[in-house]
């Protein structure tokens, strides 16, 4: 073969999903990733700087990459941003340090988690330049991000739409700067000596800080941050949402957009492109409105909780009674109750939710629970637990911390049906699959049997017909094609014959003394005659003597065969066909080499599985079911060996086998001396 042969040893080799570029200068980040990424198949890749970052995506082999703020100057955020554009097929992952995040540095629009990181809005309150939060509807309509900050020491202005925000930001900022430039010291008279003295005029400056909802994504929140900043530059724009950070993560991957996540969630990385390969399609599934039960004997909390949940896009029922409650709530009437302290005594708190559950087990339950006394706060905390019930809060209830869990919980909700669905349909599947697979190999089995007989006769008859015609060549012609024929259809009947003694584990090889030089060369004078019919070149490489083996002569004799004919059938006239024995340590290797169409990357992990032929070969495949690699491999496998496949579509192929050693048995012990 060819030095340059793009090479694939199947079944040699561990399974690699993807390749993950990790770009940091220490080695922590490594310490947290590898773990969650080998245990999933997936390989990280370490790199210290942009520019490493850019030459081995270059290469084309990794499907990610993660870029770790905490380690590299988050001055580059821009660059990294331009080299996605350049490789979008790549997923991006921002790993944002409470520095990368700060207002202090302008960057484009940043998104950040909910609760906000701690210290953060320390750092709104101080910095000079104006600062927009574009909130999601849930936590502009609950007031939390505004409350966050105002808990801070700072009055952010509320603005009810985004409409016009841009110009409206432009002049806040130039009012600002007005209020700045106007607050001059006034002179005054010292009350003790009559001396001016400066006096610092005090001037409320106009707010910096501006809360706005955001209605739609993050393509929508990039479009206004990128019209802001044209309109007001030294601005610096945020988009805070509460949605769950894996949701969030797998639509931005599938609308080909970076992910930001803090630092300490580094490795979730790994999950996240694990369920964008193989589930994100079920859990970014657009969902029914849902309906919430909300039960509470505080009627000012129950409305407004209600008013929040109903804002956020829920069905509400409110109610104050328990036994109201239990009549409304038959299965699937609601997706989640949330159950505070009801005005009936009839039932506690825990009493209601196990009746709840037992009208709809898949129901998810929240307890609000009284802070005081603690006593009481604590058990029914610990019910949460020993229940199984999705969440406890303390009273009062805010509002936005009420929608984060109730999202929570019905997102689990949704997640454990969906499996439960998936599960139902794979074992029906699987039923329908048995039972097919039952069928075939039932039909193979009885096509087998019943064809084998009467096929022989054929055969034998043809062969008779063949010599007695010897002098009318007209005739002899008409039974050589039937013998030929026959031939042929034996080969497949036998092909189904063995198929189905494999998959029934009854595939029959008689191990005993091999000579497999003698095997190798009685099938090479037998393909040799082919292969000249079609203009090959064809040659045969063995050493003088091999070390004893063990085996079936008939049965390694037929993959060798199979192989060779593959070869013969897969190469143009004028190709290279070699058989070649070497021995290695411990085994004896068996190689058949050809110049033929080759097999493309994709095909290879396919070529055991029965039936299936490559593009290439049905275009030049003359008979055969596809069979005959997986039958080899089997006989392979038998004796203790393997089987594997170089190749390279339009060079050749190198399909090849290994068989072990025979362990010399031990010398029997000697015989006891007489006493």
């Amino acid at each position: 073969m060819r030095a340059h042969t793009a090479t694939a040893i199947i079944n040699t080799m561990a399974e690699i999903k993807g390749r993950v570029l990790a770009v940091t200068s220490g080695s922590e980040l490594s310490a947290e990733m590898s773990p969650s990424m080998s245990g999933r198949g997936l390989e990280l890749v370490i790199v210290p700087t942009l520019k490493y970052a850019a030459a081995r995506l270059e290469t084309g082999d990794c499907f990610a990459m993660v870029v770790d703020f905490s380690r590299i100057p988050f001055t580059e955020r821009e660059p990294f941003l331009a080299l996605h554009a350049q490789y979008p097929k790549v997923h991006l992952f921002l790993l944002e340090s409470l520095a990368s995040m700060a207002p202090a540095s302008s960057a484009p629009l940043r998104r950040l988690p909910w609760p906000l990181p701690v210290g953060f809005a320390d750092q709104v309150r101080v910095i000079g330049r104006m600062v927009i939060f574009l909130a999601d509807q849930v936590l502009f309509n609950t007031g939390a991000v505004q409350a966050a900050f105002q808990q801070a020491g700072v009055s952010p202005l509320s603005v009810e739409s985004t409409k016009a925000l841009p110009e409206f930001i432009r002049q806040q900022n130039e009012a600002r700067i007005f209020a700045t430039q106007e607050t001059k010291p006034k002179k005054s008279w010292s009350l003790l000596g009559g001396d001016e003295q400066e006096s610092p005029g005090i001037t409320k400056l106009p707010t910096h800080v501006v809360v706005a909802p955001l209605v739609g994504g993050m393509a929508d929140a990039c479009a206004l941050d990128a019209a802001i900043r044209a309109a007001t530059p030294e601005a610096v724009c945020y988009f805070v949402s509460g949605i769950d950070p894996v949701r969030y993560a797998l639509q931005e991957l599938k609308d080909g957009r970076p992910v930001a996540l803090p630092r300490d969630q580094a490795g979730r990385v790994a999950g996240i492109l694990i369920e964008n390969m193989e589930g994100a399609d079920v859990r970014l599934t657009a969902r029914e409105t849902e309906r919430v039960l909300l039960l509470d004997n505080f009627k000012p909390a129950v409305v407004s909780l209600a008013q929040a949940m109903s804002g956020a896009g829920y069905e509400v029922t409110a109610t104050m009674d328990g036994a109201e409650a239990l009549k409304l709530c038959n299965k699937g009437a609601f997706h989640l109750a949330v159950i505070g302290t009801t005005t009936s005594g009839q039932y506690s708190g825990a009493e209601l939710a196990q009746k709840l559950r037992e009208r709809d087990p898949d129901l998810r339950i929240i307890f609000m629970v009284e802070q005081y006394p603690l006593k009481a706060a604590l058990q029914g905390v610990s019910q949460v637990v020993e229940l199984g019930l999705d969440d406890a809060i303390l009273k009062p209830v805010e509002a936005s911390r009420l929608i984060f869990s109730v999202e929570k919980a019905l997102e689990r909700r949704f997640l454990l049906l969906e499996n439960a669905r998936l599960l139902k349909e794979m074992q029906e599947l699987n039923r329908q699959l048995a039972a097919m697979n039952g069928f075939q190999k039932n039909f193979f089995a009885m096509v087998a049997h019943d064809v084998k007989s009467p096929l022989t006769a054929i055969l034998g008859y043809s062969e008779v017909l063949n010599g007695k015609l010897k002098a009318m060549p007209s005739e002899q012609r008409y039974a050589a094609n039937i013998q030929t024929s026959a031939k042929t259809l034996n080969v497949l009947i036998s092909d189904l014959v063995d198929l189905a003694a494999m998959e029934s584990g009854k595939l029959r090889v008689e191990i005993g003394t091999l000579n497999l030089l003698a095997v190798v060369q009685d099938v090479y004078a037998r393909v040799e005659i082919a292969a000249q019919k079609r203009n090959l070149n064809m040659k045969l490489e063995v050493p003088p003597v091999l070390p004893p083996l063990a085996g079936d002569d008939a049965r390694i004799g037929q993959v060798v065969q199979n192989l060779c004919t593959n070869a013969i059938q897969y190469t143009k006239e004028g190709g290279n066909i070699t058989i070649k024995v070497e021995t290695a340590p411990g085994k004896v290797v068996v190689s058949v080499i050809d110049t033929g169409i080759g097999i493309s990357k994709e095909d290879l992990p396919r070529v055991w599985e029965r039936f299936f032929q490559t593009k290439e070969a049905q275009g030049m495949r003359k008979a055969g079911f596809g069979l005959g690699l997986k039958i080899a491999r089997e006989i392979v496998l038998k004796h203790g060996g393997e089987m594997g496949i170089e190749s390279e579509l339009g060079v050749g192929s190198r399909f090849f086998f290994h068989i072990p050693v025979k362990t010399p048995e031990p010398p029997p012990p000697p015989p006891a001396k007489p006493a």
